[in-house]
């Protein structure tokens, strides 16, 4: 009987310098023995964060309500590194400039494009000088939070292949199908789309699989009411939901996802997005995995799935 093939997964990177790096070297090293590596979705950041120069010479920034300060060039590096690794943006600034931030949206958006663009052009040129002949693919795909700016770099990449929307080869028996749109957010973040035409186009993709059972279906979101989707309910206003001094908590997911689940049988669900929903339900036959994410904290995250002709052979949520 021929081996299984062994997958890595991850998701919701959102940017994190040191989660990247964790991922790349442990890929390199094939700590996990991975013959493949999926991320499903949301590689960039949320924040700028921008660093004054001061009239002294000395560099300031605020991090997570905390002034950070930068005296010597050394010190520079490493709070740029800091501010990386939680998966922001630092950017240095005239205090003229700073101050033009306040008022002005436009700039920001532009510096923010700008630096969302370098980053993941600097992790798709690290994935190519490091795995290049490694023998081991990274499919990835953008998440509902990723600017579409970042989609001709992706497809500029020598090693990693951008495979949302495609339906491609994954193991002997199995074919991978991609979406990283979501389901509507309270946020209107780039990609999402209304319920309905998200399962149409969905349901377009998995018409073209040679047999749906033998597909991993790697959407951004995660199946509706799947316990894989559970996160804070939030209020009009945005603010979560309390009662009796608890948090609710409720399903956030896509029924466009869950409905392509139950119709089509895929023998793998893979997913992203809700960051504290970690862990692997069933729907039916399809065994569905959220990684989770703590990628702000620098963990990475991920899951171990070992896929064979007649199914998956083993699951494992590991951390790195």
């Amino acid at each position: 009987m021929a081996k299984p093939v062994r997958l890595y997964i991850c998701s919701d990177l959102h940017a994190s310098e040191r989660a990247w790096r964790k991922l790349i070297n442990a890929t390199k090293a094939n700590v996990y023995q991975a013959d493949a590596v999926l991320i499903a979705g949301d590689l960039t950041g949320k924040a700028l964060v921008p660093i004054v120069r001061g009239s002294d010479g000395t560099w300031s920034a605020s991090l997570l309500g905390s002034r950070k300060v930068a005296r010597t060039d050394e010190e520079l590096a490493q709070l740029e590194r800091s501010i990386a690794d939680i998966g922001f943006y630092g950017v240095g600034v005239s205090p003229e400039e700073r101050a033009a931030m306040e008022t002005d949206p436009e700039l920001v958006r532009r510096l923010f494009e700008e630096q969302i663009v370098r980053r993941v052009r600097e992790w798709m040129t690290l994935a190519a000088d490091r795995l290049e002949g490694s023998g081991i693919p990274l499919l990835l795909m953008p998440g509902n939070d990723d600017d579409f700016a970042i989609d001709p770099v992706l497809a500029e990449s020598t090693y990693a292949q951008d495979v949302n929307g495609q339906v491609v080869e994954l193991t002997p028996w199995h074919q991978l199908v991609s979406m990283g749109w979501s389901s509507p957010t309270p946020w209107s973040t780039p990609r999402e789309l209304p319920e309905e035409e998200f399962l149409d186009r969905l349901s377009v993709l998995l018409k073209d699989v040679r047999d749906p059972r033998k597909t991993v279906l790697m959407t951004h979101v995660p199946p509706y009411d799947s316990g894989l989707d559970t996160a804070p309910l939030l209020s009009p206003s945005l603010q979560p939901t309390v009662s009796a001094g608890d948090v609710l908590r409720g399903p956030v997911g896509s029924k466009g996802v869950r409905k392509a689940i139950e119709s089509f049988k895929p023998v793998l669900g893979v997913h992203g997005h809700i960051h504290e929903s970690g862990g692997e339900r069933r729907i039916g036959s399809t065994i569905c995995i959220n990684a989770g994410s703590e990628a702000n904290h620098g963990v990475l995250r991920g899951y171990v799935v070992d896929l064979s002709e007649s199914g998956v052979e083993r699951t494992l949520r590991v951390e790195g």
